[in-house]
């Protein structure tokens, strides 16, 4: 920057002079070299910058969870923002003191902020990884359309009046629930632990939050104060399975019974047991080659999570006896704006603390509810 400042201060001493006199061959030349010399402490500055947002993008990258000796197909989780939860949680600590830092500062709105704790939530609920379309609201209540019937279609001669009637919609209304987690922190962790508490401690919120999602969105009744899941909501395809699972029959009627609502299958999600008792399930009798495996080698060869070339995905809200399969195109997960962490002192005055919570406002939606069929398996 210093030698960028001295050629920028030559060169202006050259510009003066030009407005009194003409400058000779040789200034010119001077002056072109001088040019030259800030585009290159320019670019040279340009390159500095680049390589110093790349280093902290790769510190923030973490490897992909490897569970029970399967492996999954990775799904990108590109966001709009590159804030650490930790970030957020002290952008809200200053505000909450009226403090500003140079670290953060006014870096993050309110609208920032809420969309950042979103886009920080969502990878760590196992639906919105399974790839649910995401729809952000600053409503209360948020419609979709929903298409009952289509146009009726037919072959008319000319000047002859057009087919009409057929088609028939209505909106489907959808209110975020709120869900939250809180708790009271000793002021001695919060002022002397740093960024190394605040980043755990805000992720571990965060996981509450998204686990709380996750629960209502797969097996939610819509009784209390929740939102109906996509296991109940009304109008989903179902097959049952009696005996147990012995094979992977039931994955292909549920796959057809979803080409038959022009829907296609692109997530399964199921508990981690009906998973576990899948992979146990061998190619033939006699047979140690698990039916799931791929590869016509050794067994004991990873096992890719996944049917029929479908990713599957694991939670434990869902019972053992359901397994999901839909067109993750087809579901929403709505999201309210006003979300993100709230931090105060006044709760824990007395008791010298500080009272941390994080709020997100979500439901989900399944507008065309025939691209989900759910497999019940009895004994």
């Amino acid at each position: 920057m210093t030698k960028r400042d001295e050629y920028l201060e030559r060169f202006r001493a050259f510009e003066s002079d030009s407005m009194k006199r003409s400058l000779n061959r040789g200034e010119r030349a001077a002056e072109s070299e001088l040019l030259d010399k800030v585009k290159e402490a320019d670019d040279q500055i340009r390159r500095h910058l680049e390589a110093a947002a790349a280093e902290e993008q790769a510190m923030r990258v973490t490897s992909p969870l490897q569970t029970m000796g399967t492996t999954r197909p990775g799904r990108s989780t590109r966001t709009r923002m590159n804030a650490t939860p930790g970030e957020l949680m002290a952008r809200s600590l200053e505000m909450s003191r009226g403090i500003t830092t140079t670290g953060t500062s006014k870096a993050f709105s309110p609208e920032d902020t809420a969309r950042n704790f979103i886009d920080l939530l969502a990878p760590q609920s196992v639906v919105m990884e399974s790839g649910v379309q995401r729809v952000q609201t600053g409503a209360e209540t948020y419609a979709f359309p929903v298409i009952r019937s289509d146009f009726s279609a037919g072959f008319v001669g000319e000047l002859d009046d057009l087919p009409t009637g057929g088609f028939g919609a209505e909106p489907l209304k959808v209110t975020p629930k709120k869900i939250a987690a809180a708790d009271l922190i000793a002021n001695e962790l919060m002022d002397d632990g740093g960024t190394a508490f605040l980043n755990p401690m805000a992720k571990s919120l965060m996981r509450s939050v998204a686990l709380g999602f996750d629960r209502e969105a797969l097996i939610g009744t819509g009784a209390g104060k929740g939102f109906v899941g996509i296991a109940n909501t009304p109008g989903i395809q179902t097959h049952t399975v009696k005996g147990g699972l012995k094979d992977l029959d039931p994955f292909v009627t549920a796959f057809g019974k979803l080409e038959a609502a022009n829907a296609k299958t692109t997530a399964i999600m199921m508990s981690p047991k009906a998973w576990t008792a899948l992979m146990a399930l061998r190619e033939s009798s006699g047979s140690l080659k698990p039916l799931l495996s791929e590869s016509a080698g050794s067994p004991t060869a990873g096992v890719q999570r996944s049917i029929l070339g479908v990713p599957v995905w694991l939670s434990s809200f869902v019972p053992e006896s359901d397994i999901l399969a839909y067109e993750a195109d087809q579901i929403f997960a709505v999201w309210r704006k006003d979300a993100g962490f709230q931090i105060s002192d006044q709760f824990g005055f007395l008791k010298d603390g500080t009272a941390v919570r994080a709020i997100a406002r979500a439901a989900i939606a399944v507008p065309n509810a025939a691209a989900v069929c759910k497999i019940t398996v009895t004994a």
